[in-house]
């Protein structure tokens, strides 16, 4: 009994002593993505991203980093004298391990899973819109991808990231095609507490 109370302490204390390290913050930048499929990518289109983030040490060198954003992105195009716009909003989840390569600059990779908000398809010709829908029927409710990124410290409150988003996943509901999100991304966080 005494080594289970022993057990359940310290990992009741390590759990404690771990949470009390995660650093919180908000973030906020601009998506550059297009849509990716049959080894041709649509026209870019700007977008942006909105959040809270969360920076969980494991050491010095290495840590998780977390949070939860707000992510507008899609593709842009013009043909024949009209121009297309797809835009995508999701809520993403990204789960980055980070390593430390200076004081002030880290690399980040990890996987991200996107949760579709729902999609506008607006077509106009001259300045005048000839159609637009915000149907989201027919199309993938998840995007899942990976993330490559950087970050750099510019003091213990405030950092800048940029990194690119590779979509593994279809849009489509059906997964049939081969329509994929891309992303290359740029922002900064507004980290409260100390930067350990």
């Amino acid at each position: 009994m005494k080594k289970l109370f022993t057990i359940l302490t310290v990992v009741a204390l390590t759990t404690t002593i771990s949470f009390a390290q995660v650093q919180f913050g908000a973030t906020a930048g601009l998506n550059m993505s297009n849509v990716t499929g049959d080894g041709e990518s649509i026209g870019m289109k700007m977008g942006m991203h909105v959040g809270v983030s969360a920076s969980i040490p494991f050491s010095d060198a290495m840590s998780l980093k977390t949070g939860a954003l707000y992510s507008i992105k899609g593709a842009a195009d013009s043909e024949d004298g009209a121009d297309i716009t797809m835009s995508l909003s999701y809520i993403e989840i990204p789960l980055n391990l980070s390593f430390a390569v200076s004081d002030q600059m880290s690399l980040m990779a990890g996987p991200y899973i996107g949760i579709l908000m729902g999609a506008n398809m607006k077509v106009e010709y001259d300045g005048e819109t000839i159609f637009e829908s915000s149907d989201t029927e027919g199309m993938a409710t998840m995007d899942l991808g990976l993330n490559l990124g950087a970050g750099f410290a510019v003091s213990d409150a405030i950092s800048i990231n940029a990194g690119y988003q590779l979509g593994l996943t279809s849009l489509d509901e059906d997964g049939d095609g081969d329509a994929k999100n891309s992303n290359i991304h740029i922002g900064m966080t507004y980290s409260f507490g100390d930067r350990y």
